[in-house]
């Protein structure tokens, strides 16, 4: 199977499990497909298919990822970043370990979505999982991470998920910090 003419074909979960079941354990494969991930295209498509078939295939195989996270996070800094590559990245981060040299950059790039309200939700949600994670290593930063994450609880548009992720991340913090 040639993953890039597969993910060129269809977006459909059929689609992109079956290219998991391709992949299954091989490291190969799977490096074909962060090729298709990362690949530079005018055309958005490949990268955003592959996007979410990398989400499910570290459901599965989450010890493929871990030669890709730093590129995964500096991908993150991309200001043209596509939405649903940026949230796929960060669904896959919230679960995965991430080295001390690479939680600075990582931890100002996910205030900044977290901090900005015109950014999706999944995204922002994402981001704040990944900052209460850098935060247990660096507990310095809970008193600023609870302040963020008072803030957007208190958004007048804060979506019903927000609202709720920021609510199970708070009282955590709360217990930590009291």
């Amino acid at each position: 199977m040639n993953i890039f003419h597969q993910l060129e074909k269809e977006h459909s979960k059929e689609n992109s499990l079956s290219i998991v079941s391709y992949i299954g354990n091989d490291a190969e494969r799977f490096h074909e497909l962060m090729d298709c991930f990362f690949a530079e295209t005018k055309d958005y498509r490949v990268p955003q298919r592959a996007a979410y078939t990398l989400s499910l295939t570290f459901d599965r195989r989450p010890n493929l990822i871990l030669p890709y996270r730093e590129k995964l996070i500096q991908n993150l800094e991309n200001p043209q970043l596509k939405s649903s590559l940026k949230r796929n990245i960060l669904r896959v981060l919230q679960f995965t370990e991430i080295k001390e040299e690479w939680m600075g950059s990582l931890y100002d790039n996910c205030f900044e979505f977290l901090e900005n309200p015109k950014e999706e939700i999944a995204i922002r949600a994402f981001a704040m999982v990944v900052l209460y994670n850098i935060s247990n290593t660096f507990p310095e930063l809970k008193p600023e991470l609870k302040s963020m994450i008072e803030s957007v609880f208190e958004e007048p548009q804060a979506s019903p998920g927000i609202r709720s992720k920021a609510k199970h991340i708070l009282k955590k913090l709360y217990a930590e910090l009291h």
